[in-house]
């Protein structure tokens, strides 16, 4: 249903597409959105359950309204422009010759991506980011701003698509918008529509997409202007077509003159919401209610009532002019109510809504039905930090806002805590429209100034901060008069949606609270909470509040789920650039990076043998040896899988890695090749496991390829694969026409391979948690942020059963008989504690996710002159690896990648998969890696009776192995595979 303005007119011409098969007019100008809205289309991208979602957020954050046009897949209907004959449907391509992915940018050009350098960048166009980018560039500053959208204006001023036009501006609201961006341009800002920022590495890097192509900005200063999302409202059917956000429901009313539906219901909280209803009703929709959160204000508000007045008397006006249109149009106005459930088959039909007492609980006694194929839901917002987070700028946790969120610490100019960087605007603190554009132009002001600008408007910077405080009195006034009653989470039936992208119920996240997965990291490494498209926008900041309601530990910003790049789903083919190549693992210092949630003192421990190390290693140690009956106690100075295991990619290696043979390879390939034994064991011992535990570890013997495009580089192969061989690999050297027949979509440049049918892949976050619960079941005890800093030996006449060891810990004593080191990367400095070295480097190492691809691959795909691990994950995510180096930031204690390792290994999978061209990467993050000498190091220490080690690179594959074999020389002194190899002895 399109709307009309006695104002506005139609400006675009008129146009065709098709959608899945249908026919449907449109105008240019419009996003497929809108064209789809108005032919009264809700239903967009499949998902996993069969289900359909549709338009939510309308403003590119949700990733819930993915079509694909013209053969491109995943685009976001609601930014992506309509044009004559597009082809649209709402399934991805299948990934085949006839319907291949096609690639979503042009291949990059040239050997790097391009740079500029600027004086001022600012990244985001709305009324923060206008406001900054006109007072900098009236200063004489050169200043470009970076704004994802068709149009500039943001959130709040939403302007005219171009498919429609109007004389004048029909409100305020629009006027003061175009006469912003207006200021803006005449001043000299350049504005760059349509650019998609992958985030910034540091002050001086920010890395965006513009016109398909990879662009790195070098800002001698940045102002960041991301704004705000609205903020998750779960209930059942929250996820049905038909359901979107009042903002979604206002762009396509307010930009492209189309109604969300011909029967709305708007619901939520403040103003917003009876300003979309008027306009609706304006245009001829019917809105069957407005259902407002907060009680009616009272007299008793008087003071805050006189605040707003006097501070914005423009906008009290407008509010009282809407309730007065509402009111004469019939449209119930109802105070302290809230939906409790919106229903229908393929899309939204009616809607459920029920009064609210004090304490946000509804009276579902009272419950109301109404018929409805839209529902806008305006329940407040949340700061889009990720780009601050990104660049290390010190947060704070804002508690008394609905769900909660982190907002940025800032000066009352917007500089953050890192130098040279500012943040303005509603993704800083939530504060509207007005304290946007002063804190924007008081950034663009003192951004101006630190590049050596001559201030030729002082008192604009006084006027500004004026304007400030004035706007702050008026918010926070407003906040009093609508203070909502708080969210109940504990009223959310069990089968409602709490991640929209992992389809995660509110009844799997209290059942993994139950369980004792009572983090953040926890949840998502156990459901895949907030790994999704919209990267945890729409979950975390929900889960975060259950997990503080359900085991009452306050939440803190280092406890939110960690920022990682892209900031946004971003075209993989962008980034692909050639790098060298060079020989095994980057080596790094090896910092503590835990981040404990737990830090109270602890009874001193008593055990028969302890643990120190609670990734994969110690869980399959534990369970190994609670299966003999033993005494277990596990020690994590973090918490349990959180670091090495917990960020691995799940490969299941048997054969040797290109950098583990030849001219590469550590020591010579010798201890290397000694561990060739260890994988088909290994990965045996993994079938038992799952067997024993019970659960499903998405464990498949797929098969490996470590693939050629070079006559040299199968040579390599054939004579690395001789090797295995006499080691018992399994392995054979295939030509073109073979490798073609067992994976089609490789590239046709690939010339032959090795096969090594004995390798595969597994889930690293199921199948360490699962054997770290097969381990408790069986008695093993596990203590959570206890750093170990000091260890002794203990006389035989004292210790427990007879010598043993004194281990002196953040949180208790332990006295064990015997200790086995499975620190992993931390293995050195556990092995320090009792004066021995061991001989363990760490490598922090980055990993790459596109989103959920049809079926492309089903080995585990290696490169035999390239750094390349590549595999499909069960949810269709292709896991692009390879030992690329990963960056340590020593102010954070915080790995994080590196945009030339991202490159690169985007180059090598492009060449190896051309098919990634036409995916997004979804995210990528770094790790500590494990660098020994090629070899595990395991088994008794000389000179430490009841002292081990057990720690291996490679980690996740020999895990099972080393850990069987550490615990039958604990318990026998022997073992059935000849430890030598791997002893410690063998470094002298």
């Amino acid at each position: 249903m399109r709307l009309e303005h006695p104002s506005v007119r139609r400006n675009g011409a008129p146009i065709e597409i098709t959608y899945d098969g249908e026919r449907i007019a449109a105008l240019a100008g419009e996003t497929v959105a809108a064209a789809l809205a108005a032919h009264g289309v809700a239903a967009y991208r499949h998902s996993r359950d069969g289900g359909r979602r549709g338009l939510y957020c309308g403003m590119g954050a949700c990733f819930e309204c993915l079509v694909t046009v013209d053969g491109k897949a995943s685009q976001r209907a609601c930014l992506t422009k309509v044009a004559d004959g597009q082809t649209i449907r709402s399934q991805p391509p299948a990934g085949t010759p006839e319907d291949p992915l096609v690639p979503l940018v042009p291949p990059p050009v040239g050997e790097a991506p391009e740079e500029r350098v600027v004086d001022l960048l600012v990244i985001g166009a709305g009324p923060a980011g206008l406001a900054a980018a006109e007072a900098a560039a009236r200063r004489g500053a050169a200043v470009v701003v970076l704004d994802e959208r068709p149009q500039s204006g943001g959130q709040y001023f939403k302007p005219l698509a171009p498919s429609h036009r109007a004389d004048r501006p029909t409100d305020r609201q629009f006027r003061a918008g175009l006469a912003l961006l207006d200021a803006a341009k005449a001043a000299g800002a350049a504005i760059v529509q349509e650019a998609t920022v992958w985030g910034a590495h540091a002050p001086d890097e920010v890395v965006a997409v513009v016109g398909g192509r990879e662009t790195v900005y070098r800002p001698r200063r940045l102002v960041i202007a991301g704004g705000a999302y609205e903020r998750p409202v779960p209930f059942a059917g929250w996820t049905l077509p038909g359901v979107m956000t009042t903002g979604a429901g206002q762009t396509l009313a307010r930009a492209y003159r189309v109604a969300p539906g011909r029967r709305v219901v708007v619901a939520g909280n403040g103003p917003l919401n009876l300003q979309l209803a008027c306009e609706l009703v304006e245009g001829g929709v019917t809105v069957a209610a407005v259902l407002e959160s907060a009680p009616r204000p009272s007299p008793a508000q008087w003071r805050e009532m006189l605040t707003a007045l006097r501070a914005a008397p423009g906008l009290i006006g407008d509010g009282a002019r809407y309730l007065l249109r509402l009111r004469r149009a019939g449209v119930p106005v109802l105070w302290s109510h809230g939906v409790v459930a919106a229903e229908g088959e393929e899309r939204l039909e009616q809607v459920r809504y029920a009064p609210l007492g004090a304490d946000g609980a509804p009276g579902l006694a009272e419950t109301v039905t109404v018929a409805a194929d839209a529902l806008c839901l305006g329940y407040g917002f949340i700061p889009s930090t990720e780009i601050a987070r990104a660049l290390g700028c010190a947060h704070r946790l804002v508690e008394d806002r609905h769900l909660g969120y982190l907002a940025t610490e800032i000066a009352v100019d917007g500089a953050t805590s890192v130098p040279g960087v500012f943040a303005v605007g509603d993704g800083v603190d939530l504060g509207g429209s007005k304290v946007a554009q002063a804190r924007g132009r008081l950034a663009g002001i003192a951004a101006a100034t630190q590049l050596g600008q001559t201030d030729s408007d002082p008192e604009e910077g006084r006027r500004a901060l004026a304007d400030l405080r004035r706007a702050e009195g008026f918010q926070a006034a407003l906040w009093s008069i609508y203070q909502a009653p708080p969210p109940r989470l504990d009223i959310v039936p069990d089968e409602a949606m709490l991640c929209r992208c992992e389809e995660v119920t509110f009844g799997r996240i209290r059942a993994e609270i139950a369980a004792g997965h009572d983090s953040l990291a926890a949840l998502k490494r156990n459901t895949r909470l907030g790994m999704g498209r919209c990267q945890g926008r729409y979950c975390a900041a929900t889960a975060a509040l259950l997990l503080e309601q359900a085991t009452g530990r306050k939440r803190a910003p280092e406890q939110y789920l960690a920022p990682r790049l892209p900031a946004k789903p971003t075209p993989a083919g962008a980034f692909a650039f050639e790098k060298p190549e060079w020989g095994g693992h980057q080596r790094a210092i090896t910092p503590n990076l835990a981040r404990p949630l737990e830090d109270g003192p602890l009874p001193d421990q008593e055990a028969e043998i302890l643990i120190v190390g609670g990734g994969v290693v110690g869980s399959c140690l534990a369970y190994y040896l609670t299966q003999a009956g033993r005494d277990v106690l596990v020690v994590e100075r973090g918490d349990t899988n959180l670091q090495a295991s917990g960020a691995n990619a799940g490969s299941l290696h048997v054969q040797l890695l290109s950098f583990d043979f030849g001219a590469k390879a550590e020591a010579g390939g010798g201890p290397a090749a000694a561990t060739l034994t260890l994988g088909p064991r290994s990965i045996a011992l993994w079938r038992e496991l799952e067997t024993a535990c019970g659960a499903d570890f998405e464990l498949a013997v797929t098969g490996g390829l470590m693939v050629a495009d070079s006559t040299a580089g199968m040579e390599f192969l054939r004579a690395k694969a001789a090797l295995e061989r006499r080691y018992g690999v399994e392995n054979a050297i295939i030509d073109a026409a073979e490798l073609r027949r067992l994976a089609p979509a490789l590239s046709d440049g690939l010339i032959g391979a090795e096969y090594a049918p004995q390798e595969g892949k597994i889930n690293p976050l199921r199948a360490t948690y699962a054997v770290l619960e097969q381990a408790r079941r069986q008695g093993a005890r596990f203590l959570r942020g206890v750093n170990v800093t000091g260890i002794a030996a203990v006389p035989a006449a004292t210790g427990v059963g007879g010598g043993g060891w004194r281990v002196e810990t953040s949180r208790c004593r332990i006295r064990a008989k015997q200790i086995v080191n499975a620190s992993g990367p931390w293995a050195r400095e556990t092995g320090r504690l009792v004066g021995i070295d061991v001989p363990v480097h760490s490598a922090p190492l980055q990993m790459i996710v596109t989103e959920p691809a049809p079926k492309l691959v089903g080995q585990l795909v290696a490169h035999a002159d390239r750094h390349l691990s590549l595999k499909q994950a069960v949810t269709g995510g292709l896991i692009i690896g390879g030992a690329w180096t990963a960056v340590f930031d020593p102010a954070r204690r915080f790995n994080t990648v590196s945009r030339s390792s991202i490159e690169g290994n985007l180059w090598v999978a492009r060449h190896v998969l051309p098919q990634i061209a036409g995916l997004h990467v979804v995210r990528a993050w770094a790790a500590m890696n494990i660098n020994i000498d090629g070899a595990p190091i395991l088994g008794p220490v000389p000179g430490l009776p009841g002292f081990f080690n057990t720690v291996t690179s490679n980690g996740f594959t020999l895990a099972p192995v080393v850990a069987r074999m550490t615990a039958d020389l604990l318990l026998d002194g022997r073992t059935d595979i000849d430890p030598t190899p791997f002893l410690i002895d063998r470094f002298g």
